[in-house]
């Protein structure tokens, strides 16, 4: 659904007219509400167990504002879309992979290797679409990704809707915060997600000023995605034989390499190199997140744990980087702001070694089953 039209939009709505800044200010929406907004609704839904009809009802909100993007005309109307688009779709992602992540742990299941399926699916899409979308233009993308979530729909019926924990949490989802290793993992993630949010937002236009066309921003995305399918197959694996947070540390230097090639590039088969890369970085960094995140919080909050690593990945993050990446893109180029964003990637793996080099991953399950337990 989402790989019908995401990778394109922001080069579509360069083609309407919206400068850089425009672009950032517009991309900052997003972030907001998965800050303000998905972190108490999944609260809620954890709190009355309304996991899969929240789920629902953003899904269906969801595709019925696409096929409006069409008709609005400039940056005001833009604006008033993805103001509506964003506020509904909020905490969709988040609990969906709580949903899936509590279930492939029940299940004893690989959930890098049902993760993965997702990332063929919008590979295979975005580089369909980039060729439809330069035959036909990028106006039936939004009809068609609002059609696309039917499927998603009727799938939902069979995710199993509550846990180990049938009953309502008796405690605050605060206990979350006394744990040093999720505080961890978050911080990290807002780090990794400047730089991730970075070249969604401007890789298409980007490749477009290299000489791009349409067919090159939807290899540019599809080829970063079905180079995470690999790595989220073998993540099981490289948790266990690299220990968890190892893993996670190789996916942040990954991420470094690939932005500063983003850096260096001069041409778009440059760059699409350097974001397959990013790809293989992303797709690690996912997947391991999630699962130490699972692994630390009690289930009763799965929901809100997940959301708050989304909250960091594609809320926080974006709304401290993206106006100004816009500003800076537009102003000094692409290079300059690749250039900061891989010191930034820099950043999050010092952060990383220090907080392995203190043990703050030695502890787990703060809270379990109604007991407090310091490990």
């Amino acid at each position: 659904m989402v790989a019908f039209y995401a990778p394109f939009f922001n080069v579509y709505l360069a083609e309407l007219g919206l400068t850089a800044t425009q672009l950032g200010i517009v991309a900052a929406i997003f972030p907001l509400f998965a800050l303000l907004a998905a972190p108490p609704l999944s609260s809620l839904a954890d709190r009355r167990g309304w996991r899969r009809p929240l789920l629902r009802l953003g899904l269906l909100g969801w595709a019925i504002i696409l096929p409006f993007y069409p008709l609005a005309a400039g940056f005001g109307g833009v604006f008033l879309l993805v103001l509506l688009e964003a506020a509904i779709r909020s905490p969709t992602a988040p609990i969906s992979d709580s949903l899936i992540a509590r279930m492939a742990s029940r299940h004893r299941l690989n959930y890098g290797g049902m993760r993965l399926w997702g990332s063929l699916g919008f590979a295979s899409v975005a580089i369909g679409g980039g060729m439809l979308w330069r035959r036909w233009g990028y106006t039936p993308m939004f009809a068609t990704a609002a059609v696309a979530v039917l499927p998603v729909l009727y799938l939902l019926r069979y995710m199993e809707p509550a846990g180990a924990v049938a009953h309502a949490p008796t405690h605050s989802p605060r206990v979350l915060a006394r744990d040093p290793g999720l505080l961890a993992l978050y911080a990290g993630a807002v780090l990794l997600g400047m730089a991730l949010y970075g070249t969604f937002v401007f890789g298409g236009v980007y490749i477009v000023g290299l000489g791009g066309n349409e067919t090159h921003v939807g290899l540019f995305f599809g080829l970063s995605a079905l180079a995470e399918v690999p790595v989220m197959r073998a993540s099981d694996h490289l948790m266990q034989r690299l220990r968890g947070v190892n893993a996670l540390l190789l996916a942040y230097v990954a991420v470094g390499v690939a932005l500063l090639g983003f850096a260096l590039a001069w041409s778009p088969l440059t760059l699409l190199l350097a974001n397959t890369l990013k790809g293989v970085g992303y797709g690690l960094f996912f997947v391991v997140t999630v699962r130490l995140i699972d692994a630390r919080a009690p289930e009763m909050w799965s929901a809100t744990a997940q959301t708050l690593f989304s909250a960091c990945v594609v809320g926080l993050a974006p709304l401290l980087s993206t106006t100004v990446s816009g500003v800076v893109y537009e102003r000094w180029g692409p290079e300059t702001l690749f250039g900061g964003l891989t010191a930034v990637c820099g950043l999050a793996v010092a952060l990383l070694l220090l907080a392995r080099q203190r043990g703050w991953f030695a502890r787990e399950h703060v809270y379990r089953e109604g007991k407090e337990e310091i490990g």
